[in-house]
């Protein structure tokens, strides 16, 4: 259907029928029965279904059943009931065209079974249910085929704006490059122009001078006859030259520039034609999709105009067939009594499973408050051992200070100890080195007066035994052995400095090494100091980096807390919603149930008085 065709009158009487009948059938399947046909290409002719051998006219076989089931009857009556049987039967064999026995009607004044009644008003209501509901699936499909048409005619109508913006732009290109090439042709005519003009006075100049000059120069040709005629041949040759080169030179510039030109014109020539071919090539293909769509917009009318007629011819099969059966409806006011009562008892039936399903979702509720409840303590306790762990990570935190307190206090103390013991061994070792010097010094003080004593004892005894010997000789040898001994000192006493000497190097040496030791131990307190400090800020930055991710987790479970929150308050929402849906369908079906037995009372009256008047 397109968009600016009137609507046919039969659209509002379908719409009405899939209204009334849209709560007539409880089965979920039915909703997407559209897309099956479309998939599986089922579909129902007068003859029955067509999509498998298996399922081929089985309508007309459950109709052959169900008056085969009807055969046998109960002993005849006269007056309305033979009327009644014979409507009946009429009717329950009107629809079955292809089947191959005929059903005898009755013929004398026989009553038919309540059972064999009430089966046959079953199956007629259900042929009628399925021919509505088959209806409904027309009705969709030739919807959802007019949804088509209506979704290709916007796709052709895209895709024609897009050609005529890109029509436009073409002749906005072409338009722009025809003023262009006009205007640099103008260019080009223009300067060709200038170039001759300039030409044509550098031409005159060129004549104009060689007189000026020969009467400004020679005023007195008379004189100077041969002299000036030679001077203006070779002035006049020379001048004709030049001319001619400047000539040869704006000619060959002036081809070039028309060569130039040339090929321009032709380039855009070229181009303009070829953008003319692509323009023309455009517009034969929107003619083309003009045409198609016209094409397809034409077959779509054309179907939906078949649809149509098959509905209505559907419609007034169904309306015959809804007049039989409220003929055959009007003659059992009892028997619709009993079928009242059962649905009432159905409709008990199904409350109390409603009301089964109501109390079985309140203990949902339930269930589902007490899981919430649970949630929300799990999440609190969660919650709180997080901020257990937290406090724990941060009095770690501090403990670790502490300790670090402590062991930079020890560190100090210890550094204090070594100093102090250092130089308690240096002062030790001195004392030691100078109490040994002391004591060799008085070692050898006693050894030497010791030989002293020994020498001066047997020098004693030799001057006793010598005591004739001169006194001169005496007084010199004494003089002798007195050098030998003051010698001798010397010499100890140069040992004794040169020990001295070399126990001072030795301690300056100790001293110097000490010197060194204790400035290596200096730097290895140092480095030591550095290390431990390196490693207190990597214990510092890894307690922090702790911190951070107990605090990204804390951050985490409350944003998963906060969601379960929402899921909650969603579930909620959505819980009220689907009561308050479930309460709208059960005021709609009331509503339903009540317009289908006022329509079913009405009808039944109507029939019985038809049936009266006719008797």
């Amino acid at each position: 259907m397109t968009t600016f065709a009137r609507p046919s009158l039969l659209d509002n009487r379908y719409s009405d029928i899939a209204e009334t009948s849209v709560f007539t059938y409880d089965d979920d399947d039915l909703v997407n029965y559209a897309d099956f046909l479309r998939k599986h290409g089922r579909y129902m002719t007068k003859g029955g279904y067509v999509d498998s051998s298996r399922r081929v006219r089985s309508l007309h076989r459950q109709q052959e059943d169900s008056i085969l089931s009807q055969r046998p009857t109960a002993p005849s009556r006269g007056g309305l009931l033979a009327a009644i049987n014979k409507s009946q039967l009429s009717s329950v064999s009107a629809p079955s065209i292809t089947t191959p026995k005929k059903v005898k009607q009755s013929t004398g004044n026989e009553l038919p079974s309540v059972i064999a009644i009430s089966k046959s008003l079953e199956n007629k209501k259900k042929e009628y249910d399925k021919q509505m509901r088959l209806i409904e699936e027309q009705m969709i499909k030739s919807k959802q085929t007019e949804r088509e048409g209506k979704r290709v005619e916007g796709d052709v109508k895209k895709e024609q704006r897009h050609l005529h913006h890109t029509l436009k732009e073409l002749d906005i290109d072409a338009t722009k490059k025809h003023f262009e090439t006009e205007k640099s042709l103008s260019k080009n005519l223009e300067e060709k122009d200038r170039i001759e003009r300039d030409f044509a006075k550098k031409k005159e100049q060129y004549s104009e001078t060689p007189s000026q000059d020969s009467s400004t120069f020679f005023p007195n040709i008379n004189e100077s006859k041969q002299f000036g005629e030679c001077l203006v041949k070779s002035d006049f040759s020379r001048q004709i030259k030049l001319r001619t080169d400047q000539t040869i030179v704006a000619l060959q510039t002036n081809k070039d520039k028309d060569r130039h030109n040339i090929i321009v014109c032709n380039d855009l020539a070229r181009k303009y034609r070829t953008k003319a071919s692509e323009l023309e090539i455009k517009h034969q293909q929107l003619t083309q999709l003009h045409s198609d769509f016209e094409h397809k917009v034409h077959q779509k009318e054309l179907e939906e105009n078949r649809v149509k007629k098959e509905l209505g011819e559907i419609a007034m099969a169904l309306n015959l067939e809804a007049q039989k059966a409220q003929s055959d409806m009007s003659q059992f006011v009892n028997i619709m009594s009993r079928d009242r009562t059962q649905t009432i008892k159905h409709d008990l039936h199904e409350q109390q499973k409603f009301e089964e399903r109501l109390n079985q979702t309140s203990i949902h509720v339930k269930n589902y408050d007490l899981e919430r409840r649970r949630l929300s303590a799990d999440a609190t306790l969660h919650r709180s051992m997080l901020d257990l762990k937290q406090r724990e990570a941060l009095r770690r935190i501090v403990d670790t200070k502490n300790r670090l307190e402590v062991i930079y206090i020890k560190q100090r103390e210890l550094n204090q100890n070594a100093a102090i013991a250092e130089q308690d061994r240096r002062a030790a070792e001195l004392m030691t080195k100078m109490a040994d010097i002391e004591n060799r010094r008085t070692n050898l003080m006693t050894h030497y007066l010791r030989e002293k004593t020994e020498k001066s004892e047997e020098r004693e005894i030799i001057g006793a035994t010598k005591a004739k010997v001169r006194y001169a000789e005496h007084e010199t040898e004494q003089h002798e052995d007195h050098l030998r001994h003051f010698q001798k000192t010397v010499v100890k006493n140069e040992e004794v400095e040169h020990d001295l000497r070399k126990s001072i190097k030795e301690a300056d040496f100790e001293r110097r090494k000490k010197e060194q030791e204790v400035q290596r131990l200096q730097e290895e307190i140092i480095r030591k100091k550095r290390l431990d400090a390196i490693r207190i800020r990597e214990e510092i930055s890894k307690a922090e980096h702790d911190e951070k991710e107990l605090e990204q987790q804390l951050i985490k479970e409350k944003s998963k807390l906060d969601k379960l929150h929402t899921q909650c308050e969603d579930n909620y929402l959505r819980l009220l919603k689907q009561r308050e849906q479930i309460r709208a369908n059960k005021t709609l079906l009331q509503i339903h149930e009540r317009e289908h037995e006022r329509l079913l009372r009405v009808n039944a009256r109507s029939k019985s008085l038809q049936s009266l008047n006719n008797i």
